[in-house]
């Protein structure tokens, strides 16, 4: 297990492959385990793809049991690239971790290139609200997936044997408050026009669990913003269009 030491973190990652720093920042409650493979692997191709777990999730541990916000989040990840001795990175951000990673291009935007936000928003006023109901005592495939995606029962089993697998280093109770009660007091809404990094906004045209219109909202408050929509992906376009994801991503920044 490979760890850094920031603050009163120690944080787990991975790196996978070498080029220009890629930072992958996930979403609420998961683990760097639930990008799969498939989407690291493919980007790794033309960067060094960086993974780690946020605090309250996966393995990464901390001496702390504070409240914490979704900038001290930001901070987590700007100090573990410090760690690494790398001076700037791409970011992108999934849910919760693209609410991060705005906030990393408002508080370290010298240690930023280009900017990808993936299935998030700015909260407060100007965002439709997140349905969080299939993520607390649901069901992770309805809440990740298209009914679609999961007819084909390759597809589903597959989601199942990885979920079943990517569970066991998802957030515990406590820690899963913390997360939420980060999300609850996120609010970029008025500073959006503040990000100067080159920024791409995508989302999946099927994401019940963050609604579309979430998106639309950030490509047109941040200057110069291109937003890129995965037909047929839910809020785990990530996992399910693989593909689909790295190819807009590698397009994007290079």
């Amino acid at each position: 297990m490979t760890e850094a030491t920031v603050g009163n973190l120690s944080i787990h990652y991975e790196i996978k492959g070498s080029g220009h720093p890629l930072l992958m920042i996930m979403g609420l409650s998961f683990s760097l385990m639930d990008w799969g493979d498939e989407l690291p692997d493919e980007l790794a191709k033309h960067y060094q793809v960086i993974l780690f777990d946020n605090r309250d999730a996966g393995q990464t541990t901390s001496r702390s049991v504070e409240n914490y916000t979704i900038a001290d989040l930001a901070d987590d990840a700007a100090g573990l690239l410090e760690k690494l001795g790398i001076k700037q990175a791409h970011v992108f951000g999934v849910s919760m971790g693209g609410m991060v990673a705005q906030q990393f291009a408002l508080r370290h935007a010298e240690k930023l290139n280009k900017l990808v936000l993936g299935c998030t928003m700015a909260g407060s006023a100007c965002s439709i609200p997140a349905n969080l109901t299939s993520l607390v005592g649901g069901s992770l495939l309805d809440f990740l997936f298209t009914p679609s995606y999961l007819a084909d029962p390759d597809n589903k089993k597959k989601a199942q044997e990885f979920l079943a697998k990517t569970s066991l280093f998802h957030s515990k109770e406590n820690g899963f408050v913390r997360q939420m009660q980060a999300i609850a007091s996120h609010d970029t809404c008025n500073a959006l026009q503040d990000i100067k990094a080159p920024t791409l906004v995508i989302t999946g045209d099927s994401d019940v669990a963050m609604p579309p219109g979430n998106s639309d909202v950030l490509a047109q408050k941040i200057s110069g913003a291109q937003l890129a929509t995965i037909k047929g992906g839910a809020h785990g376009f990530a996992y399910s269009h693989a593909v689909e994801t790295a190819d807009a991503l590698i397009k994007f920044l290079l």
